[in-house]
């Protein structure tokens, strides 16, 4: 069949392409961690910094993410919600999944497209950066290259779903989808040639619309950052014309992709990737233990302090439930732990990788409300100790009333635990260089990511634990974590657009302040909201799309931004391992392969009563938060 053929030309065409312009970016990547820690070595040291470095790194932002988006779509990794589309059949799975690809191979081409338009404005404007006067508009034609390329592969994975639907089936079918194609386009489209012909919407309304049909597409299964791009331009061009429609696409990939700001992210996440490979996380482990293990669940309570340390430098809870799960699980197997407690402890347990700093999570919330990320990373330092802490009371509880879920193990004597500490010093080494040149000025947040990655990467060779191909795995999951961020910030700025004409959030915003009700009140319904949205969708992506709406109204109230900030993200931890989805449980099963779901589950219900605790502690004493930010000049 013509249809199979095709899908296996495109196969063999561009999945090598896309593997290797992935390759570059991930060399430039490395170019770019070298480059910050050069520059802030030099300026610091010798007070020569490097002319232009900020502008070299936005230049390399752009590559790094632009040739990394079709790499990422071959793996399956853009960040969808597929909670509901699991349930249906494969076949319909392949009919949903052929119209969504269907509509992000169009709101792609088009971004493709205007990308092009823009970086022809730019050359023909002689638009130069401000400091070494290098044209832009090359870059901008990067991102239009890599939005090409991706176009092709979500080709590839269209004619991939659609030889599943059309498999063994008469012409009619086929029509049939064709027809169901056809009115999923009109439907789109009605709000474009439908302006003032047809209906008349409000631009609120039309706010209040776009939202809807936002949920209803998440659960489509689409990739989150494709479902607002597409939103955000048909919403803009309903608005406000479709000329401004396009303009709105053509801007954003590469101002989000290309920002300096931004930059903190790969890094952080590369860091994070080197402590993995060094083997930093089975040190962290064995040294808690010798600490802890001889207490009632020691060895949970090892596994959540190891939890602890992983994450000041990690920044991802998916990454320290994976990591922690590998090294743990085993040693509590072996001293015939609870299956539920051993499980639970290490998916609780890895959710605090995004509240201790350095958080992605924070860093994304930063720059989104314009708060100083500085003093966001020092905000999550002490509500991230005590959330150990409450782990670990949690687990002494369990096991006092039940000795045989987490058997003690063996005793250290003080020499040896002196000894164990040595396993430690690459992490507190790590914490102190990133957090402690951040407080003292010696370099920005931006530039602390850098920093500390080359540390890390200083630190796995000290070790010897940084083989070749360890190095070039670092690379590749920071450019799979690097793409899918940026897919969804880049729909988000594009769904922002929308969501800022119609003015919602600001409405919303007034409305609220209005409301004569106490302002807790106001904020519990918003912690509900997070809560409920966690259970279905990664933390990034709910951060993304619910603080421009929530942030107006938060400060209309009179709350702290960065008081909120570690609030929002504690609830949001707590969603990583609320049912029905919960990420980090999902993270654990594929880890704890002979570990029922159920089990996972029920392990986590004694850590969610301990959130509670914690985030009802947090709303009333803000000062657990706002103590060592306060301090910060």
């Amino acid at each position: 069949m013509w249809l199979g053929k095709a899908t296996q030309f495109l196969r063999r065409a561009f999945y090598p392409v896309s593997r290797v312009i992935n390759s570059v970016g991930l060399g430039i990547l490395a170019v770019m961690m070298l480059l910050t820690a050069a520059d802030v070595t030099l300026r610091y040291v010798f007070n020569r910094p490097i002319p232009g470095a900020f502008e070299l790194t936005e230049f390399m932002m752009a590559i790094v993410v632009a040739f990394a988006l079709a790499y990422t779509q071959v793996h399956k990794g853009h960040v969808s919600v597929d909670l509901v589309i699991s349930r249906f059949s494969p076949r319909v799975q392949a009919v949903i999944n052929t119209i969504t690809y269907f509509l992000g191979l169009g709101i792609f081409s088009l971004i493709t497209w205007r990308s092009i338009i823009y970086a022809e404005s730019l050359r023909l404007g002689g638009f130069t950066s401000s400091a070494l006067y290098i044209p832009i508009y090359p870059f901008v034609y990067v991102i239009a290259f890599g939005s090409a390329i991706l176009c092709l592969v979500l080709i590839y994975n269209l004619f991939e779903h659609l030889t599943q639907v059309v498999a063994g089936i008469r012409w009619w079918v086929w029509s049939g989808l064709l027809l169901i194609i056809a009115v999923v386009l009109v439907l789109f489209a009605a709000p474009v040639w439908g302006q003032g012909l047809i209906w008349e919407v409000k631009p609120l309304t039309a706010g209040l619309l776009g939202i809807g049909l936002l949920i209803v597409l998440l659960f489509s299964g689409m990739p989150i950052g494709m479902v607002m791009a597409l939103l955000g331009f048909v919403g803009m061009a309903y608005v406000a014309g479709l000329g401004a429609g396009l303009t709105s696409i053509g801007a954003p990939p590469h101002s989000t992709a290309a920002s300096y700001s931004l930059s903190v992210i790969p890094l952080f996440v590369l860091m994070g990737a080197f402590c993995f490979y060094s083997g930093l996380s089975r040190d962290l482990y064995f040294t808690v233990y010798r600490w802890l293990g001889h207490l009632p669940g020691g060895l949970s309570m090892a596994t959540v302090g190891a939890c602890a340390g992983f994450a000041a430098v990690s920044g991802s809870s998916v990454a320290t439930v994976a990591t922690m799960g590998t090294v743990a699980l085993p040693e509590m197997q072996r001293y015939k732990y609870d299956s539920a407690l051993a499980t639970g402890c290490i998916a609780a347990g890895g959710s605090i990788g995004i509240l201790i700093p350095p958080s992605v999570i924070l860093v994304i919330y930063g720059i989104l409300t314009e708060q100083s990320i500085g003093k966001l990373f020092l905000a999550g330092f002490i509500p991230g100790v005590l959330e150990a802490v409450f782990y670990m009371i949690t687990i002494y509880i369990l096991c006092r009333r039940n000795p045989l879920m987490g058997p003690r193990g063996e005793r250290s004597n003080f020499i040896e635990r002196l000894v164990s500490l040595k396993g430690t010093w690459g992490v507190l080494a790590l914490f102190v260089l990133v957090i402690g040149g951040i407080y003292m000025g010696i370099f920005t947040p931006t530039e602390a990511a850098g920093v500390g990655a080359f540390g890390a990467f200083l630190f796995a060779l000290g070790k010897r634990q940084l083989t070749w191909k360890r190095f070039t795995d670092s690379l590749v999951e920071t450019g799979k974590t690097t793409a899918l961020t940026f897919l969804i910030l880049i729909g988000a700025a594009i769904f922002g657009y929308f969501l800022a004409i119609t003015r919602l959030p600001f409405e919303l915003a007034d409305m609220v302040a209005g409301l004569e009700v106490n302002r807790y009140i106001i904020l519990g319904v918003i912690i509900i909201i997070y809560l409920f949205l966690g259970a279905i969708m990664s933390a990034m992506a709910m951060i993304i799309l619910t603080v421009p709406i929530f942030f107006p109204v938060i400060v209309a109230l009179g709350f702290d931004p960065i008081w909120f900030g570690i609030i929002i993200v504690r609830v949001v931890e707590m969603g990583q391992i609320t049912p029905p989805v919960g990420i980090n449980v999902f993270v654990m099963k594929g880890v704890a392969k002979d570990v029922p779901m159920y089990t996972i589950f029920r392990g986590i219900v004694p850590f969610l009563i301990a959130d509670i605790c914690h985030v009802i502690l947090l709303v009333a004493i803000p000062q657990i938060s706002l103590f060592l930010p306060n301090l910060m000049k």
